[in-house]
């Protein structure tokens, strides 16, 4: 497999890789569908491309646009093709440290949430989008709220020996 950077990645696979770093909570567990792989990337390119939000999402502010999701498919089955990425299993629990009876989990949606198998790579490219002025303060934001979502749900029991 060759080894490749983020300047070697078209941009929507370089945002989906540098996303799936941040660390994101279930969004049925964050209690938001705005912590969802598919609408952070999305905001993420728009942000990348225009300097505005809301450029690949629908009118509801939330989901993401037909034309968005058509680009985020073909970026993750380019990413499986690398070797970077594999699909789950649709309807396998996506939360991280498995399944918890009681726990609101998502379920895979395999054409937005893979599995990385280069995770070296993908923080390289989350490095670079914390690099460009227009998207730092909305992924900060993300990564600090990841980490309070997390944190409630570790003292809820999640993920406890």
């Amino acid at each position: 497999m060759p080894a490749y950077q983020p300047e070697d990645l078209d941009p929507v696979e370089r945002a989906l890789l540098g996303v799936l770093s941040v660390g994101l909570p279930p969004s049925k567990a964050a209690g938001s569908d705005t912590f969802r792989v598919d609408h952070v990337t999305a905001v993420v390119v728009s942000l990348a491309e225009t300097g505005e939000r809301g450029a690949h999402l629908a009118e509801d502010g939330i989901r993401v646009t037909a034309a968005f999701r058509a680009r985020l498919r073909a970026a993750v089955e380019s990413l499986v093709e690398k070797g970077l990425v594999i699909q789950q299993a649709a309807g396998m629990p996506a939360a991280a440290g498995g399944y918890e009876t009681g726990l609101q989990i998502d379920l895979v949606d395999p054409d937005e949430h893979p599995v990385l198998l280069d995770r070296y790579l993908s923080q390289l490219c989350m490095e670079q989008l914390f690099n460009i002025p227009a998207v730092y303060p909305y992924l900060m934001e993300r990564y600090s709220s990841s980490g309070e979502v997390w944190r409630r749900l570790r003292e809820g029991g999640y993920a406890r020996d």
